[in-house]
């Protein structure tokens, strides 16, 4: 079955991106998945995807039981489809500060850091395979560390955000 990723709703362009990128990367190891957004994609985020030539994923409200999924830039259930915890909850890979009320039907891999951005989490997570990674994916991650930095004036800005950024 198909692994959906996606982040929080009123998708901003890290909760825009970060499923693109992260299904990219399933599906370079093998693993079918698909981005999905929940909601309509804010101003920035639809022109991210349009820069970048990428059809804008598919809005879905909820997900159905047993599904797979992979929940980026938000750990928090109220920022999520209502029947999250009937879904398969395969990881989590967020920024934010752990709001708690998942539940996962087995021990699931899950990365939270003190970092800006997710998409600069992702790059750590990929490692050595960033080098196949397509220009388009390559430029959503480094527009969603651009966002999320607030072109690197948000307090929340890291050095590894700036160096991650610098790289792409």
């Amino acid at each position: 079955m198909t692994t959906l990723v996606f982040g929080h709703k009123s998708p901003d362009t890290d909760s825009t991106g970060s499923p693109l990128i992260w299904a990219w990367y399933l599906n370079h190891l093998g693993q079918s998945a698909e981005a999905r957004l929940l909601g309509e994609p804010n101003t920035e985020a639809a022109f991210v995807l349009k820069r970048w030539g990428f059809e804008t994923p598919e809005i879905i409200a909820d997900v159905a039981a047993d599904q797979p999924v992979v929940i980026v830039d938000t750990n928090n259930p109220a920022e999520l489809p209502a029947s999250i915890n009937s879904a398969d909850i395969r990881a989590i890979i967020d920024h934010h500060k752990l709001v708690g009320g998942l539940e996962t039907k087995a021990p699931i891999h899950m990365v939270i850091e003190p970092l800006a951005c997710t998409a600069t989490i992702m790059w750590k997570l990929i490692g050595k395979d960033m080098a196949k990674m397509p220009e388009n994916v390559k430029g959503a991650m480094l527009t969603c560390i651009l966002s999320d930095t607030l072109e690197f004036r948000s307090p929340t800005t890291t050095q590894e955000d700036k160096a991650v950024a610098w790289s792409l």
